[in-house]
């Protein structure tokens, strides 16, 4: 046989091209010889970043599985294959998109009907993360303690890590800042396991969501700390790891006001998923790009970005982030003097997601800003009064301070500079790090003002 002939004699090429062994190996009616070399060829595809040919490499392995006898032995491999597909898809197309949701129910359903354990987390961890993406928090929520009860049980670090990175993102959307804080806390070991690290964006996701969360928490050298590990945990070989990276970083330097270190890692992101096709990213890092530009003072064009990833996003299947992303586009418009495109705009954030309770905040210091500019100086100070009602509640407290700092500047233009100043010093004194940050500076500079 042909394949025969190239592992005895040509082993080096064969050894470099499991695609040509695995069509011969199909040929002669090797199945099982064919599948592991497709999914040979699979890994190496991945390998070189070459994600749609090595998603073909899985589903040719996949079609092949048909041809095995039903045993529990070929159910295993075929939600192997099924995994390996999903993953692709996930990079090629979306989480979200039409045919990455059937592939990831398919894969479920041979999980649920295996009823062995390792399968079964595996159904339930693939049923959050498509629903983590679409949006659906509800059904994200309701899946992640089954989740995390199965893959204590079923005791592996990969799977363990995968849970406690879930549960991170979903308690951080849903506003549990502490009970993020918990997980991410009690997953750290997972996530420095070389088996965690497999899963394609897996640490970085972990690291990533983490440092937003302890930014918000007002701990600024705790979320510094964890982008540095998120880095650390990149494959620079990965075009897909930079991309995805690349969404963390210049979201937190945008929250860290650092705009020209931001500007550079979202077009860098965003050339990288747009050239190497990952459609997620691209509008994710459209959405971040535009809302930097507008507050380096290029308007159009950071509205135009944040209109198209705003538009991208729910054709891909995703409404995650859609009332951040709005709420940015009003900010933006305002910021160019828009007014009453923002304030549509704020609205319709406002009644978006509304499980998104982490992003609300920002959102009423957005609409109470608006308001301000528009002379409706009462609507202004409820939506500021709310926002930090909600802060406190959430431990939020750089979303506390920029809310502060709204309000504070309401109040002194209203003639009320005194109640201002203790409002202000007080958020301002609870801070321990991060002094050298534009939000630390802004109360340090308007508390100065407020005393003079």
């Amino acid at each position: 046989m042909v394949a025969e002939a190239i592992m005895n004699k040509l082993a080096t090429f064969g050894e470099a091209n499991p695609e040509v062994l695995a069509r011969h190996w199909g040929e002669a009616g090797e199945t099982e010889l064919a599948i592991a070399e497709w999914s040979r060829a699979g890994q190496a595809a991945q390998a070189r970043n070459a994600f749609r040919e090595a998603q073909e490499c899985h589903m040719q392995a996949l079609r092949l599985v048909d041809q095995l006898p039903q045993s529990s032995k070929r159910n295993v491999l075929e939600l192997e294959l099924r995994q390996s597909v999903v993953r692709m898809l996930w990079m090629n197309n979306g989480y979200s998109a039409p045919e990455t949701i059937a592939a990831t129910e398919q894969a479920a359903a041979l999980a649920e009907k295996s009823g062995q354990l390792p399968q079964l987390v595996t159904w339930v961890i693939l049923r959050c993360t498509s629903a983590l993406v679409s949006g659906d928090l509800p059904t994200l929520s309701s899946l992640l303690d089954q989740a995390l009860e199965l893959a204590i049980r079923e005791g592996s670090a990969k799977t363990l890590g995968n849970v406690h990175e879930l549960q991170v993102v979903s308690r951080f959307i849903r506003g549990s800042l502490a009970g993020a804080e918990e997980h991410f806390l009690a997953g750290a070991e997972f996530f420095e396991h070389t088996d965690f690290r497999q899963l394609p964006g897996a640490a970085i996701a972990a690291y990533g969501w983490a440092s937003w969360n302890a930014w918000i928490l007002g701990r600024i050298d705790a979320a510094r700390s964890r982008m540095s590990q998120m880095m650390a945990a990149v494959n620079p070989d990965s075009h897909y790891d930079v991309a995805f990276s690349g969404v963390f970083a210049s979201t937190l330097n945008f929250y860290l006001s650092d705009y020209d270190r931001a500007l550079t890692i979202a077009e860098n992101a965003l050339e990288t998923s747009e050239k190497y096709k990952f459609p997620y990213l691209a509008a994710v890092a459209r959405c971040i790009l535009g809302r930097v530009r507008s507050e380096l003072g290029q308007g159009p064009e950071g509205i135009l970005l944040l209109r198209q990833g705003i538009k991208d996003l729910p054709q891909l299947g995703s409404t995650l982030r859609m009332s951040n992303f709005m709420g940015w586009m009003a900010a933006s418009q305002a910021r160019g003097g828009e007014l009453m495109d923002a304030l549509e705009s704020i609205e319709q954030a406002l009644q978006m997601n509304p499980d998104e309770l982490v992003f609300r905040p920002e959102l009423l210091d957005i609409r109470g800003n608006l308001r301000s500019k528009l002379g409706d100086n009462e609507g202004a100070q409820a939506d500021f009064h709310e926002a930090i009602a909600l802060t406190q509640t959430m431990g939020a407290k750089s979303w506390e301070l920029r809310a502060k700092i709204s309000l504070a500047r309401l109040l002194r233009d209203l003639g009320n500079g005194d109640e201002a100043q203790i409002m202000l010093a007080d958020i301002y004194n609870w801070f321990t790090e991060g002094s050298d940050t534009a939000d630390l500076k802004d109360a340090k500079t308007l508390m100065y003002e407020l005393e003079n």
